[in-house]
């Protein structure tokens, strides 16, 4: 008798030890998805034969690079093959760590990173996209397949960031939400308050760090219109002492993304690192407390998002910043 998946589900669920259950759920993945790896295999070599051989065209129809195309063959060939190719020769010394820890330290410093090139992927493209430039182009270019570009483009036209990087906005923004970040801090008087408060004071010197560095600093007291040349006006700001505000701007370093791409992209990046940070899901066991003040730290988060996203769409600093109870 012929046995259907379903058959082979019932017999997994069934199995009560934990560990065999989970090896023969794996195994029975396995060979169920076999016939369609195959199947796809063998589609794929018909397609390649349908462009007369060329794997480039083959890969832009199936919305992929050239390169996925190569490494998806090179993955059947070594199922085919039943062995894996043999490791590759170290060309140069691997980097050196003191310990395990600083190994992690290391590796979780690169996955920020990778994660602050994964958060801006989105309104890169989009902007590219808005500029005009050719979604095949874009995919050759940058390794991310055709079907992401489709699936991350709106139906519609594309919005487009209203911020003046070089504005008086962006420095009202810096102002504004450190402004709020310090007013919850002295108005807060429970767990949950001084944990939002902590979140806004540490979003708010990022936000100043990366957008506005001189936005908190004092008001030198120097004019233009007080000397006779701009290059005396210029020698007397630069050879007065700066005061401790300065001094300290001055030690704060933007991310390289801010560096290289500017404010925009920061703000962009950061929405969706704070958004991620909001809809995270509570922790399943958690004291009262604490569960009170996880949920008043999403809220800070998600406050923080939309102010950013308010920022970016209008160009303008969200009224809700600027009202007396936020500042």
């Amino acid at each position: 008798m012929q046995h259907t998946p379903l058959d082979h589900a019932a017999r997994v669920l069934a199995e009560t030890d934990p560990a065999r259950r989970y090896h023969a759920a794996k195994a029975a993945a396995k060979a169920a998805a076999a016939p369609y790896e195959q199947a796809a295999e063998d589609a794929l070599q018909d397609l390649i034969a349908q462009h007369g051989g060329n794997e480039a065209a083959a890969a832009r129809e199936l919305g992929k690079t050239k390169n996925a195309l190569y490494m998806r063959k090179k993955r059947a060939t070594e199922r085919a093959s039943g062995a894996r190719a043999a490791a590759p020769e170290q060309v140069q010394p691997a980097l050196r760590f003191d310990s395990p820890r600083a190994a992690r330290d290391a590796v979780l410093d690169w996955a920020l990173r990778q994660q602050e090139v994964t958060d801006q992927q989105e309104v890169l493209f989009l902007g590219a996209l808005a500029a005009g430039a050719d979604p095949v182009a874009l995919s050759e270019d940058s390794g991310v397949g055709l079907d992401t570009l489709r699936r991350i483009r709106p139906g519609g036209n594309i919005s487009i960031s209203q911020l003046d990087e070089y504005g008086e906005e962006i420095e009202a923004f810096a102002r504004a939400a450190m402004d709020r970040a310090l007013a919850l801090g002295a108005a807060a008087a429970s767990h949950a308050e001084h944990s939002a408060a902590r979140i806004w004071k540490l979003a708010a010197e990022q936000i100043v760090t990366n957008t506005a560095p001189t936005a908190l600093l004092p008001d030198p007291g120097i004019r233009p219109d007080d000397f006779a040349t701009t290059e005396e006006f210029v020698d007397a700001l630069v050879s007065r002492e700066p005061s401790e505000e300065e001094q300290a701007a001055g030690q704060r370093t933007p991310t390289d993304l801010a560096i290289t791409s500017g404010p925009d992209a920061w703000l962009a990046a950061t929405y969706v690192a704070y958004r991620r940070e909001a809809n995270r899901p509570p922790a399943s066991e958690e004291s009262p407390e604490d569960a009170a003040a996880s949920e008043a730290m999403r809220a800070a988060f998600s406050e923080l998002a939309d102010a950013i996203l308010h920022l970016r769409t209008t160009g303008t600093v969200p009224p809700a910043l600027l009202t007396p109870e936020a500042s």
